[in-house]
């Protein structure tokens, strides 16, 4: 389905120059992210993310013109590729952070940021992303893009609001991902939060609670994006595989 620009606008509240930079631009060649795709968005979380991740930033005080650079959009592309080649078993884990470690490092800005980040990813403690994680590792398969912000300038004191917020966004659309797909999830054995959480009602309940947190925080930064995201859930809950859990 095609995304617009007023799409993005008025149910996420994406600055309207962020939405239209998307909507127009071509999909990369020789990029696995964007493989046999006419358009650069689609309706999805790993491709809504984009825009509204730089709208985020935006927001947070990054101007716009870096945002829409090609020195940070080829970097968010370059990931997108190697993130993909994780996804399709065409690489490893440990061979996608390396990758993405070569990509960024004579890049890199805010070195307080970018060492949390590099021993987070190696499954490192020793760093201040860790206790901002979500409880469930599979709202966590999007973390590699968190690469992408090393080429960004910002003071150590914005580090971690940067981080609550990204997985603020990215844990609420990955959910919704993830209740469309429990049961072709569960077949298939791929990671998704609510199996992880057992789909019991103590599970459930970490779910709601993280999802309330999310979009109380997301109403402090754009009360459009919270108002979006829960509409999105409302309509979730009365799928038939998933209202039977979010109701206990």
């Amino acid at each position: 389905m095609f995304v617009s620009a007023n799409f993005l606008a008025i149910q996420f509240g994406v600055n309207d120059t962020i939405a239209k930079f998307f909507v127009d631009r071509e999909p990369p060649k020789n990029n696995l992210y964007w493989k046999d795709k006419l358009l650069y968005l689609r309706q999805a979380p790993g491709y809504l993310f984009l825009p509204i991740i730089v709208d985020t930033l935006h927001r947070l005080g990054f101007d716009k013109t870096v945002l829409l650079s090609n020195e940070y959009i080829d970097v968010l592309e370059q990931i997108g590729h190697i993130a993909a080649l994780q996804e399709a078993e065409k690489i490893t884990t440990e061979q996608a952070v390396e990758q993405c470690i070569q990509l960024t490092k004579d890049k890199a800005t805010n070195q307080y940021f970018y060492q949390a980040l590099i021993n987070y990813m190696q499954d490192g403690n020793d760093n201040f992303i860790s206790p901002l994680c979500t409880p469930f590792k599979a709202l966590h398969r999007g973390d590699l893009f968190l690469f992408s912000l090393a080429v960004l300038h910002f003071e150590n004191e914005l580090a971690e609001k940067i981080i609550e917020f990204w997985f603020a966004i990215i844990s609420s659309f990955l959910l919704l991902d993830d209740a469309d797909d429990v049961e072709a999830d569960q077949q298939n054995n791929d990671e998704n939060a609510f199996l992880e959480s057992g789909l019991t009602k103590e599970g459930i309940e970490k779910i709601k609670l993280l999802l309330s947190k999310n979009l109380n925080l997301l109403k402090t930064l754009n009360p459009t994006l919270a108002r979006g995201i829960d509409v999105q859930f409302i309509k979730m809950a009365q799928l038939p595989n998933i209202k039977e859990y979010l109701n206990y």
